[in-house]
């Protein structure tokens, strides 16, 4: 299920995101990032270290983002579990 949450700069109570990127492959990369926020109309702020998501993020300059609900947990519970950098 998709919703809208309209152009707000703030998140609360703070979510569990998920950023998506692809790497130079082309193949997908999936994180759990706990410590991000808004910080205006078209930007958002991510608290993430050192991980293929991060090197794909510097090397591409684009990534998605998507914030975990409830009937995702397991999903969510994955990537943020699942490490493929080796």
């Amino acid at each position: 299920m998709k919703k809208s949450f309209g152009t707000k700069t703030f998140m609360f109570p703070q979510p569990v995101l998920i950023v998506g990127t692809y790497d130079e492959n082309g193949n997908p990369d999936a994180m759990n990032a706990a410590w991000g926020t808004q910080i205006g109309e078209h930007e958002v702020a991510l608290h993430i270290i050192e991980h293929k998501t991060t090197d794909n993020i510097i090397k591409k300059q684009c990534f998605t983002l998507a914030i975990a609900d409830a009937s995702h947990v397991v999903e969510s519970d994955y990537v943020g579990i699942v490490v493929l950098r080796v």
